[in-house]
């Protein structure tokens, strides 16, 4: 009789298991995509894992935490959304990760679809557009930044 009871669970957890194990975890994304806004004074990234980083000349940037606007006291070089648990953050890596040799292609000739104001593109679970008067927009894992005269982070 415990044979029997043995053997029905295991097959019942076996049951129960076999099914989560032919779940295919998500496919990610190949490469990373490289593109130019505002007239290329973003050099932006989005990598396989949705993560988004642009390069920029020095620009003054202000961050959402807490529900409270903080200015950042330095200018910033690089603005990048990595992490789910943070917003986006200054980027803090030498050179310019984001940008290809000779520059990055302008972003409406990889775009994948067009939003309110200009060109856009949808990579890996992030979205980045251009917009009105050069603003620039990117979000992603649940984070944004956005440019326009200052870059602003949540």
């Amino acid at each position: 009789m415990i044979r029997h009871v043995k053997a029905a669970l295991v097959a019942g957890v076996a049951g129960a298991v076999v099914p989560l194990l032919s779940i295919a975890p998500a496919r990610a994304e190949d490469s990373t995509v490289y593109f130019a806004m505002n007239s290329g004074s973003f050099q932006c990234s989005i990598g396989a894992d949705g993560t988004v980083g642009c390069d920029t000349s020095p620009k003054q940037m202000s961050m959402k935490i807490a529900g409270i606007t903080l200015p950042m006291l330095i200018p910033v070089h690089a603005v990048v959304i990595d992490v789910g648990w943070a917003p986006a953050h200054p980027g803090f890596d030498s050179g310019t990760p984001h940008t290809l040799p000779g520059g990055n292609p302008n972003l409406s000739d990889v775009a994948t679809g067009h939003g309110q104001w200009g060109p856009s593109i949808s990579y890996a679970g992030a979205t980045c557009e251009g917009g009105f008067h050069g603003s620039i927009s990117c979000r992603s894992k649940g984070h944004s930044f956005s440019y326009y005269e200052i870059i602003a982070a949540d």
